[in-house]
């Protein structure tokens, strides 16, 4: 009797000393499509504790602010299964997108896994700017004589596009006949240059527009005073 009681408790300490916790998961990527921007995006990763011993959720980390992720309990019993539902806030994405989440539990081959979800944001409605010339090279110029250019500013886009900000040196200004632009159309800026000084001027023109993709444009100037 006494063997058989020996016997079983070297059987159990056996099967608890093999006794361990497995997560796996049904798919560690994610791919959502594609979706407008602005919309929340519902991104579902499915597990199983596939082990012989409770499985326990430790932490759960998305790699920006923009995902959250949740799950109903943190422990999980041998054959139980699990869902991590996260969401995924596409508010200021455009393109190709790809965020994780780590997930760390007491499984001990794998304490640590990064599920990956990814999708392609659209923008459908956006204002875009096209500045042409964008390099103007005056050359040989006197100080205290102006010197005017002009560029044309389109709007390859469906929204209005909006000339929020302009910065440029004392040298230069510019005059806008508008400062909306509608969709697909094209409006005219005159530059004036005045150089104060003598020797070479080499400087940015800086024009922040609503273009949400490339908000800002920029106009290089070259000039040699004598």
């Amino acid at each position: 009797m006494k063997k058989c009681i020996l016997g079983l408790s070297i059987l159990l300490a056996s099967v608890q000393m093999f006794a361990k916790p497995v997560i796996k998961f049904k798919s560690m990527f994610v791919d959502f499509g594609e979706v407008e921007s602005g919309q929340m995006v519902d991104v579902n990763f499915e597990f199983e504790n596939a082990g012989s011993d409770l499985l326990i959720i430790k932490n759960i980390v998305p790699s920006c602010g923009c995902t959250t992720a949740g799950l109903a309990k943190k422990e999980y019993k041998a054959g139980e299964k699990g869902t991590i539902a996260s969401k995924f806030n596409t508010s200021g994405y455009n393109g190709k997108v790809i965020k994780t989440i780590t997930v760390t539990s007491n499984d001990a081959e794998t304490a640590e896994v990064r599920l990956t979800f990814s999708g392609t944001v659209l923008i459908k409605d956006f204002a875009q700017a096209d500045l042409k010339p964008e390099r103007i090279d005056f050359t040989a110029v006197a100080v205290g004589k102006t010197y005017t250019r002009k560029l044309n500013l389109s709007n390859s886009g469906t929204n209005d596009l909006r000339i929020i900000e302009v910065s440029c040196s004392p040298e230069v200004s510019l005059q806008f006949k508008t400062n909306l632009v509608g969709a697909k159309k094209t409006t005219e800026i005159t530059l004036n240059f005045t150089p104060f000084a003598k020797g070479a001027f080499n400087n940015l023109v800086k024009i922040r527009t609503n273009d949400y993709r490339n908000p800002y444009i920029f106009i290089r100037l070259e000039a040699e005073s004598d």
